[in-house]
């Protein structure tokens, strides 16, 4: 997913010292690369900052520290557990907050999805161009105003989350998304075509795993909101099934679709088989969407995840 920023209390602690420093010569430079830096995750130390600096370097480590160990939890169904470390993390650094979309996923699976709208919805604040962003705002609406649940609060609620979708200021470079944007905000029929075709594309590269992998899990979120459980639970059962789902390393949207069938009990399995296919999948923070510009641009808070690959 893709991300903008609100300053964290960190980054107001080096604004008050940056206007201190910027009274001698030169030191307007300096504070700058030094903020660089500090939102890199780099500890600088100085004379006059380095116990600052060394508590930003910490704060940054123990973000990391909670967003992992949440993310993990997340792997196991432990998404309880998941949402309490998110919480955590906001209470401890309030900044963090608009970066955290998989604590948006974490709250729909715990169905509360009044804070799971909002947390998406404060997200493409710092990442504009991320369709996931608008299509789990879209969904938790729809879970929120009782989509699914019978044919008129379907409609109803369908009108409602179309009228108030989210509205991205970019484009998503991932070329399934632009389908799914499509049929999430229009229900373009030729959209989903474009996903179920996709969802066939067979594992020959990265790219067509990931796209069968993906066209298959919004297909079948977008059923479940509409009350179509049964189309649904196939095509968030592919979508688990695909090489890309089984053996991609690094990609949190992988784990998604093992607990999205664990919760809902789509995919009953023995314990010691579950400890086999939950977990393990998370390499640090999987933000895979984000583009190399917002990176240089925004003080993004977490590391990027290695490049994504079949294992």
């Amino acid at each position: 997913m893709t991300q903008k920023s609100s300053p964290s209390s960190s980054e107001k602690d080096d604004d008050d010292s940056n206007e201190k420093e910027t009274s001698s010569t030169g030191a307007a430079t300096t504070t700058s690369r030094r903020t660089l830096l500090l939102s890199l995750g780099v500890v600088v130390v100085s004379s006059s900052t380095s116990i600052e600096a060394a508590n930003a370097g910490e704060m940054m480590i123990d973000s990391r520290t909670f967003v992992s160990r949440a993310m993990q939890k997340f792997e196991r169904n432990d998404v309880e557990g998941a949402t309490m470390d998110f919480d955590a993390l906001i209470e401890k650094s309030p900044g963090s907050k608009p970066y955290l979309w998989q604590r948006g996923i974490a709250l729909y699976y715990v169905d509360e999805f009044r804070e799971a709208e909002k947390q998406f919805r404060e997200d493409v604040r710092v990442n504009p161009n991320d369709t996931e962003e608008a299509a789990w705002a879209f969904l938790s609406q729809m879970r929120k105003g009782g989509g699914g649940e019978d044919d008129a609060s379907s409609s109803s609620s369908l009108k409602k989350a179309r009228e108030e979708f989210v509205e991205l200021a970019g484009r998503d470079s991932r070329k399934v998304m632009g389908s799914v944007l499509r049929l999430y905000k229009t229900g373009d029929e030729e959209a989903k075509k474009t996903l179920e075709s996709l969802s066939k594309k067979p594992a020959d590269s990265t790219q067509s795993a990931s796209d069968a992998f993906y066209a298959s899990l919004y297909l079948g979120l977008y059923s479940e909101a509409l009350g179509n459980a049964e189309e649904a639970k196939y095509w968030v059962k592919k979508a688990n099934g695909t090489p890309y789902g089984q053996r991609a390393s690094g990609d949190f949207m992988t784990s998604v679709a093992k607990v999205h069938l664990a919760r809902r009990k789509w995919d009953v399995v023995d314990e010691d088989s579950d400890k086999r296919t939950m977990g393990g999948n998370v390499e640090v923070v999987s933000t895979h969407a984000f583009d190399s510009a917002t990176r240089r641009l925004e003080r993004f808070p977490f590391p990027e995840s290695y490049s994504m690959r079949i294992v």
